[in-house]
């Protein structure tokens, strides 16, 4: 791109410039080729059977601390679209959270097939070891790399 600026104009900068625009240019960065590997194919959610099958959980943050409660959990079933609102602290660790899981949903409503969270990869690991705990499951991890698991 610059080689083809250069031919008709010249200017100090011109180098910086041009790469500044390609970077702003969402035409540039539709078209152009990635060399990092593709994740893969997005693939849908399963849709939901019945209630309480599925449900998908957030949490909304930075509000104002209230009665000692500064964030609010929400958990939200695919198939009905209900809601249940928890407050919690920010300071919320995996193991409260579990609890929280017992004593809001799976009280309520049966143990779930699947969860969707949108939290990074420690929490959900954090979770995970702390509900299995909780439920008298033994953990037993695997160091190999196994690739047909994400497939």
């Amino acid at each position: 791109m610059v080689e083809l600026i250069t031919r008709n104009y010249w200017w100090p900068g011109i180098t910086k410039k041009v790469k500044q625009y390609m970077e702003e240019c969402d035409q540039y960065q539709r078209m152009k080729n990635r060399v990092e590997i593709l994740v893969g194919k997005l693939r849908p959610n399963k849709v939901p059977e019945r209630s309480w099958q599925y449900i998908l959980v957030d949490f909304i943050t930075k509000l104002p601390v209230f009665k000692g409660y500064d964030l609010i959990l929400v958990i939200c079933d695919r198939f009905l679209k209900i809601s249940h609102f928890v407050v919690i602290t920010e300071k919320m660790i995996a193991k409260g959270l579990v609890r929280l899981f017992r004593d809001n949903m799976w009280k309520l409503h049966r143990l779930l097939e699947s969860v969707i969270l949108d939290r990074g990869f420690q929490f959900v690991i954090e979770l995970i070891r702390e509900l299995n705990k909780m439920l008298g499951i033994e953990t037993n991890l695997s160091m190999a790399y196994h690739p047909q698991i994400y497939e």
